[in-house]
Order: C-alpha cells, then sequence, then structure tokens
C-alpha cells in the first residue's frame, strides 16, 4: 500500500509588508502523488461552510484545495480517515455543477460512494434541503450507512480534507 503517515512540514515563505514570515503547513499524509492536511488536527477543531473550509485549504497555499476523491482506492483511504478520526462529517472540494458534481482538481468526477439513504431515505443526492444540496460532505455513519457521500446544503459547519496533487 502506497499509504503513508508523514507528520512532515512543509514550508513557505508568505511575504508581508517587505518581511517574510515562515509558515509550517503540517502534511498529515501522502498517497500516490498526493498530499493531505486535516483541518482538525491543527484548528482546534473548528468547523466551516463550505467556502469557509475550502477558503481554509487555499490558504494553506499554492495547490490546495479541498480533497478530490478520484479512484475508489483513495475513496476508502479517506473513508479510513474519517472513521478512525471519528468525525461526524467532513467537508469534499467536491460542488454541483448543473445536474452533476465536480471535483476542485478539474479530473471527472465519479460518484463511487453515495450513501444509499439520508433524512428522508432517499438515495444521494437527493437535493432535500429548500435552497439546495450544492457541496459534497463525507457523513460519518449518521445515516446507520457508514461512511458515505452526502449532498449537503453549503451553509452546515464541517471541518475539511485538503490536498495537494
Amino acid at each position: 500500500m502506497t499509504n503513508s503517515v508523514v507528520g512532515a512540514y512543509i514550508r513557505r515563505s508568505v511575504g508581508i509588508t517587505s518581511t517574510f514570515i515562515r509558515v509550517l503547513i503540517m502534511v498529515d499524509a501522502q498517497r500516490e502523488g498526493s498530499q493531505y492536511h486535516f483541518a482538525w488536527k491543527h484548528d482546534g477543531n473548528r468547523e466551516y461552510t463550505w467556502n469557509g473550509a475550502n477558503g481554509y485549504c487555499s490558504g494553506l497555499g499554492s495547490g490546495w484545495k479541498g480533497v478530490s476523491i478520484e479512484t475508489s482506492g483513495e475513496s476508502g483511504f479517506i473513508n479510513e480517515i474519517v472513521g478512525d478520526a471519528g468525525l461526524p462529517w467532513v467537508w469534499t472540494g467536491g460542488q454541483r455543477k448543473g445536474r452533476d458534481f465536480s471535483w476542485p482538481s478539474g479530473k471527472p468526477f465519479k460518484g463511487l460512494n453515495w450513501s444509499h439513504t439520508g433524512l428522508t431515505g432517499k438515495r444521494q443526492p437527493d437535493n432535500r434541503e429548500p435552497g439546495g444540496e450544492n457541496c459534497l460532505a463525507i457523513l460519518n455513519n449518521f445515516y446507520k450507512d457508514g461512511v458515505k457521500w452526502h449532498d449537503v446544503g453549503c451553509s452546515h459547519q464541517k471541518s475539511i480534507i485538503c490536498e495537494k496533487s
């Protein structure tokens, strides 16, 4: 298996009025050419709206975005992270574009892990909430369905997994 939790720090310099400050970014795991940062391990377990969470990721520096889950292997890896951390839910970088969803990586979206249920018992994505459920979250057995994908209103509050590929 190519997964490894590395606990490595990435250094980047940030220019602020001609003074440079070194910012350390914790890389919590690496897998198949991607680095992952688990926000809850570094921000005091804060929760964010989808926009706020993805802003947290981009604030880490160039190339950091909400996670794009592009293969079944990566889906299993992320599910294991969420399950082992005991998180009830976490944001991804996935967002509705028209009738489908897309990843911030720009790679094709494949619905690899949609839940078979939700609040009303309908298969996901169900776009149930008034105003739409336009953001993709991973819920940890919230509806007794295991660690699965759900479309969720973007104003909900959750932590996030950030990825740099």
